[in-house]
């Protein structure tokens, strides 16, 4: 065999190397750009949050207006989901606790994914970090998250029990 067919073989098998590597480089990074996109975006969007996610605990019936209480709206438990302590005024309404209904203030998630009313914020932490199925167990209120739970659009850390003035 001539010198120059082994050189121009060698030469096309380094090219040939040298465009899979391409490939399998353009395809890796590609799959790096979308697991760092889908890292960074909130769940659930942004647009459901402001419309429904802010207002009731998941599962939780929103009944509308609270006609007794200006800026309020009532939520119902309705599938009897396993509170910890009824009694607390923090997770139902008191003294009837057997209606399993709890009465939110309105609050709305801003565009930047914010709530605009910090003390709106805070009872919803209050109820997540209080209102779980047993002692030690975080209710389940997707898009606000204690140090339990995963990131939402608030993030309560690790909050203290407090006693409501309702």
């Amino acid at each position: 065999m001539e010198p120059s067919v082994i050189i121009l073989a060698v030469v096309l098998i380094f090219f040939a190397i040298l465009f899979i590597l391409l490939i399998v480089y353009v395809v890796e990074m590609n799959k790096a750009k979308g697991q760092a996109k889908g890292a960074s975006v909130k769940m659930p969007p942004l647009e459901y949050m402001q419309k429904i996610g802010s207002r009731c605990p998941d599962y939780w019936v929103d009944l509308g207006p609270d006609p007794s209480r200006t800026g309020y709206h009532i939520c119902y438990n309705q599938l009897n989901i396993p509170v910890f302590n009824p009694q607390n005024p923090v997770c139902y309404n008191q003294p009837d606790a057997n209606k399993r209904h709890k009465s939110f203030m309105d609050a709305t998630i801003t565009s930047d994914g914010k709530f605009d009313d910090s003390n709106a914020e805070k009872e919803r932490c209050d109820f997540v970090a209080q209102c779980g199925p047993s002692e030690n167990m975080s209710a389940s209120w997707i898009g606000v998250s204690s140090e339990q739970m995963s990131p939402g659009y608030t993030s309560c850390g690790s909050v203290a029990v407090t006693t409501a003035s309702i």
